[in-house]
């Protein structure tokens, strides 16, 4: 995009500085891509972009909506018992489980083509994984990105007779959590891509359904029905059907005598034939039409997705395309797409793509012809549209903007009225656009509501009563697998917790109330601050000496993985809100709150409730915490050297005899079995360091001379 707008830049500011939701819309051709990609590559908070397909989904560099949130394929009835039964159905991975509890924005792109009951099962899921069931998306700010003028939402007849029981419409704005909880309304309307006026005016028009009698003259004037390709040319045909574009393409290729050249995409991993995003087995000639389906990533921009050009040559398997207008020829490169899930660091908590698989291939399709849905979201300076069979809401709008210009337009068929099916619905809900002034407004008073806002997530302890919860389930269900007192243990954590919580909810309420005045002593807050941070850090830290005494125990391998998963998640969560809470004692800024989060590091949790483990490491480990430390001392070694298995740093009885023996020197570390002359001269030194400043945190003595002799047996 040339340059950004007011309107742009109210966006980006919602976004980055607030936590309100917003449906962002544009005409084709506004910059809403451009705005998705810079959102991604610039926000400071936790972001997951999700899309309805596949191809859309790696386009905006996402993963689908079903694959994010694991949602079955059929009609959801947003009702109690639909929500009940949606949630018990979904077997959700810790890991899963842990990306959406730290998710802080969700972006949904190609909103358009989002159904009102899908858009309600994701608010059911992130209210149930995130513990906040009175919160619209579990309290996550929400970016719906689209132009509900175009493809609109697939819904099968017989799905729409059970679902218009409960719907206005198929749209996402008639789902209910957007009728309870409305996102605020941004349409970028400075358009990039036509630079004609009374083009812009027209579209505009076919956009409402209400052609004038001059814009139908115009595109009256457009109408060619006999209109044949020209040899020499960049126009593109847009067409309804696949086939009829695959027949176009086919007869135009076979038209030249030149020799067929074939490239192989390479796939790697995981990526579905169905989000291939050109042909895998790409067939090629001297003088074949072709488009490209990426932006060139180089400098200076030598293609973007939609240009057209003709290949001017192919030569030692590399394809050289020439483009009207361009003094130079471009030597095309290999273009890779990646599939990718969403995980989470286990380090620190960030969330982070894992590639599954990549598409690598030449960023071309023959282009003398596309379907109209394959061309929403490209640019072209000459097309010819075929929309007398358009079969879709807003194809005809999609067709026709698809162009730079008017005069780079022509009809194969008549534009009627009857093929603008134009629905009521959404143009109602246009309306509820505000004007920018309003949205200065807006934004000014969310940036102090969001500053408030983070603060009092801070102090807010529901996510670790909910891990509580979900330990307590696991050993209610199976109550005669644990240990007699497993039960209880969970119980004094959680009275532990909710007392916590209740104090906090009387600050959030105090300070909520001081924000809410016309003008407000910010050293006050502060002060109010520091006096919570004294607090609750002294309350965090019993908890979690409370955790890591855990007697917790069951024979079932299973059973005591799930429940060690809830209390890793709620050992690192209140040492997470430890260290935010000590780092904001004496300065309070959101961006103080997010670098403090960024640099946290998850404790290593010596805890473990299979029955054999923990057994053997209570008898043998007397300094718990020091272990714990050893281990985690032993990981990053084996990372740093790339070590296979930590055991190949050092065993996990050397461990537990350096944690019993407290040995302060190199000399001391050569009694330890295990340490032999490579390991001390390796990173002998690294464990005495950490137990010499354990030992001095804690007032402990080397015990190195309590450590048994062994005697060499004699022959």
């Amino acid at each position: 995009m040339q340059d950004t707008t007011p309107v742009y830049t109210i966006a980006a500011h919602f976004a980055q500085i607030t936590a309100r939701s917003v449906f962002l819309t544009g005409k084709a051709g506004t910059g809403k891509t451009t705005f998705l990609r810079r959102l991604k590559e610039e926000s400071n908070k936790q972001v997951a972009i999700v899309a309805p397909t596949g191809v859309a989904a790696i386009n905006a560099g996402g993963v689908t909506m079903h694959s994010f949130f694991q949602l079955p394929f059929t009609p959801y009835v947003p009702t109690y018992e639909g929500r009940k039964n949606l949630v018990s159905k979904i077997k959700m991975t810790s890991i899963r489980r842990k990306v959406i509890q730290e998710l802080e924005m969700l972006v949904i792109d190609e909103i358009s083509m989002v159904r009102a009951d899908l858009l309600d099962e994701v608010d059911a899921v992130l209210r149930h994984f995130r513990y906040r069931p009175n919160d619209a998306f579990g309290g996550v700010q929400v970016f719906f990105i689209g132009d509900m003028y175009q493809l609109p939402p697939v819904v099968q007849g017989e799905e729409w007779n059970l679902l218009s029981q409960f719907y206005k419409s198929p749209y996402f704005f008639h789902s209910k959590v957007i009728e309870q909880n409305p996102p605020l309304y941004i349409e970028f309307d400075k358009i990039f891509r036509q630079q004609n006026e009374r083009f812009i005016h027209l579209l505009n028009e076919v956009r409402n359904n209400c052609l004038s009698y001059e814009s139908m003259r115009l595109l009256e004037s457009r109408y060619q029905p006999g209109f044949t390709l020209p040899k020499k040319n960049n126009y593109i045909v847009l067409t309804t059907h696949n086939a009829k574009a695959d027949r176009i393409n086919a007869e135009e290729m076979g038209k030249i005598k030149n020799k067929t050249y074939r490239f192989e995409a390479v796939i790697k991993g995981e990526f579905p034939e169905r989000n291939f995003p050109n042909e895998p087995v790409l067939e090629l000639k001297e003088n074949a039409k072709v488009m490209f389906i990426s932006n060139d990533k180089g400098f200076p921009r030598r293609y973007f997705n939609g240009k057209i050009g003709e290949v001017s040559r192919i030569e030692d398997d590399r394809i050289y395309v020439r483009c009207e207008d361009d003094p130079d020829e471009i030597a095309v490169v290999y273009e890779t797409w990646t599939n990718i899930r969403y995980s989470i660091n286990k380090q620190n908590n960030q969330i982070e793509e894992v590639e599954l698989g990549s598409y690598t291939q030449y960023p071309l399709r023959l282009a003398w012809a596309i379907t109209i849905h394959k061309s929403q979201g490209l640019t072209f300076d000459k097309a010819v549209i075929d929309a007398e069979a358009a079969f879709t809401s807003g194809q005809v709008y999609v067709a026709l903007s698809r162009c730079r210009t008017l005069d780079g337009l022509v009809l194969l068929s008549p534009i009627h009225k009857d093929c603008l099916h134009v629905d009521p619905h959404i143009v109602q809900y246009g309306k509820n656009k505000p004007p920018v002034e309003m949205l200065n407004d807006q934004l000014e008073k969310d940036k102090k509501e969001y500053n408030i806002k983070v603060l009092l997530s801070v102090f807010d302890f529901k996510l670790c009563l909910g891990h509580v919860s979900s330990m307590q389930d696991v050993i209610k269900e199976n109550i005669n697998s644990f240990r007699a007192d497993s039960l209880g243990f969970t119980d004094s954590l959680q009275a532990s917790l909710y007392d916590m919580d209740f104090i906090a909810q009387k600050f959030q309420l105090q300070i909520a109330a001081i924000s809410h005045q016309a003008t407000y002593d910010q050293k006050y807050i502060q002060g109010r601050i520091a006096a919570a941070s004294d607090y609750y850090v002294v309350q965090i830290d019993k908890v979690l000496k409370i955790i890591r005494q855990s007697p917790v125990e069951t024979d079932s391998r299973e059973l005591a993985f799930e429940f060690n998963e809830s209390l890793r998640m709620l050992y690192n969560e209140l040492s997470r809100e430890k260290h935010i809470i000590s780092g904001i004692k004496q300065d309070y800024s959101t961006e103080r709150y997010f670098t403090l989060k960024k640099e946290f590091k998850n404790p290593v949790l010596n805890v473990n409730a299979y029955a054999l483990y923990a057994n053997a490491n209570r008898e043998q480990t007397e300094h718990p915490d020091l272990y714990s430390l050893l281990k985690q001392l032993r990981y990053d070694l084996s990372e740093k050297h790339h070590a296979e298995t930590h055991g190949l740093i050092v065993s996990t009885k050397a461990l537990i005899a350096i944690s019993n023996y407290l040995p302060h020197s190199i000399k001391d570390l050569k009694r330890i079995k295990g340490f032999g002359k490579q390991k001390i001269n390796l990173y002998g030194q690294d464990f005495i360091d950490l137990v010499v400043d354990y030992c001095g945190e804690n007032g402990l003595s080397s015990r190195i001379d309590e450590m048994p002799v062994k005697t060499k047996k004699k022959n």
